[in-house]
């Protein structure tokens, strides 16, 4: 089955993400968690951001968040492209998430696999989608002024004037997050759904006429993924 047809029918339309910032994507992820997967008490979050954006979210409630980052309000400090695993036990977590963090990483695949290990229910993890700056940067001209670190159109991307502190190390599009995770679940026997945000009127229209492939490879910014043991 390709990837379009795989996403449609995974694809979970009563869940339909939608922020503009790290603290609102937190917001989603949190009502998420407490409203639909219900059975969680204990979650390794990485690349939270240091500020528990999280837990906050969540709010006062028996689950427990256990937070990596390179600094910030965090539980272990740890660089993720220079471990071999993650320092926790086979399933010590119900839940383990990464939140637009993999794509910052070398070791994509490695943590990917791990964030499995060390979880004994799910794993959610959103990444975005690259191409979909296409259309938002270069044809309109949004361009990123006064910042040394980005390139000229894009904040992750682009060829900035001095070595930036962060970059995207993989550039995305939305079939290669859809492909690369029906495989992860087929190896390992996992079910799967999607969430992207909701069509409005003029994305609907731009749907019916261009398809579905064009549609969600140039207009959909992230892709959410919800993996769980079966």
């Amino acid at each position: 089955m390709n990837s379009i047809k795989f996403f449609n029918l995974k694809r979970n339309k009563n869940i339909n993400p939608y922020y503009a910032d790290r603290n609102e994507r937190n917001s989603f992820a949190a009502g998420i968690i407490v409203d639909y997967l219900k059975d969680v008490t204990s979650i390794l979050n990485i690349g939270g951001g240091g500020k528990r954006h999280l837990k906050k979210n969540i709010g006062d409630r028996s689950i427990s968040v256990f937070e990596i980052d390179l600094g910030g309000d965090i539980d272990m400090k740890l660089n993720l492209d220079e471990i071999e695993s993650l320092p926790f036990a086979d399933g010590e977590f119900n839940l383990a998430c990464a939140f637009d963090v993999l794509e910052h990483i070398e070791q994509f695949h490695l943590i990917n696999d791990e964030l499995l290990r060390v979880s004994n229910k799910h794993i959610l993890i959103s990444l975005p989608n690259s191409a979909c700056e296409i259309f938002s940067t270069v044809l309109f001209n949004k361009r990123i002024y006064n910042d040394v670190e980005n390139g000229y159109y894009s904040k992750y991307y682009g060829l900035p004037l001095q070595k930036p502190s962060d970059r995207h190390r993989w550039w995305i599009y939305f079939e290669d997050i859809v492909r690369f995770y029906q495989e992860f679940s087929i190896k390992n026997n996992l079910d799967i759904e999607f969430f992207i945000s909701k069509e409005n009127f003029k994305k609907r229209a731009f749907k019916f006429l261009f398809g579905d492939r064009i549609y969600y490879n140039f207009f959909i910014p992230y892709v959410w993924v919800h993996l769980s043991r079966k």
